[in-house]
């Protein structure tokens, strides 16, 4: 037997090998994990804000999984777990993540957001207070939620101005606060306040102030570890997110 026909096959044998394994890699990116994630601004809120964002998260993943032809399986991992798994290549998608936060450098970020968050400040209704729009809100007390997201501009007053902003462990105890008198305004997520005053029959006891704090857009994001984050998977969730904003 020749060299040559030795090399040519074994050659062929490669060649037939080869495809398949690309093809099975091919295969294998056609099927994606993902996880759902709330930040720690959503854990110290009430559970039907929770309850209503997972929802959003699952239902934006399957119409995802519809537009692109994959299949998108749902990780039970949550909050630290779900940032864990994903940062490790475990997981190959993360939804509900904003883009503030240096923790999250191992995530290629797919824009556009899907939706929004609207952080604001509220007082009692109809109050002369000074706090007609932030920030003007020296000598006035304010209130926050243990944990809760990080706000530059907010925070960067607030030490350089001293103003006095106490944390509690959940809104509904900021919620007393304020109408105890004990303090003069709350830093809350518009819609889940909003849903939460509505559930205390308290929605006319509050009124919020303009602009808002900060908005936050919630994003989709590739673990940058995930085998199958690719520039061609990358354009096809962008191109279905966009479809879905236009939606």
């Amino acid at each position: 037997m020749s060299r040559r026909f030795v090399v040519c096959a074994a050659w062929a044998a490669a060649s037939s090998i080869i495809p398949g394994v690309l093809y099975a890699d091919q295969q294998a990116c056609e099927a994606l994990v993902a996880v759902s994630y709330l930040d720690a601004s959503f854990d110290q809120a009430h559970a039907l804000d929770k309850q209503a964002q997972h929802r959003l998260n699952a239902d934006v993943l399957k119409v995802l999984a519809q537009k692109t032809q994959l299949k998108i399986t749902v990780d039970s991992a949550q909050g630290a777990k779900a940032l864990a798994a994903v940062r490790s290549g475990r997981v190959d998608l993360i939804i509900g993540v904003s883009q503030q936060s240096d923790t999250e450098a191992r995530l290629d970020y797919l824009k556009p957001a899907y939706a929004q968050k609207t952080y604001r400040l509220w007082r009692r209704t109809g109050e002369q207070l000074s706090l007609q729009q932030w920030p003007e809100l020296r000598g006035l007390r304010g209130i926050r939620v243990l944990e809760q997201k990080q706000f530059a501009d907010f925070d960067m007053q607030a030490n350089l101005f001293n103003w006095p902003v106490r944390s509690v462990e959940t809104l509904d105890i900021a919620i007393d606060r304020i109408l105890q008198g004990r303090a003069d305004y709350v830093l809350a997520e518009q819609e889940g306040f909003q849903q939460l005053l509505v559930e205390k029959e308290l929605a006319q006891r509050f009124e919020f102030t303009e602009p808002p704090v900060q908005i936050l857009g919630l994003f989709l994001a590739l673990s940058k570890d995930s085998a199958c984050n690719s520039e061609q998977l990358r354009s096809t969730l962008s191109k279905a997110l966009v479809k879905l904003a236009d939606q």
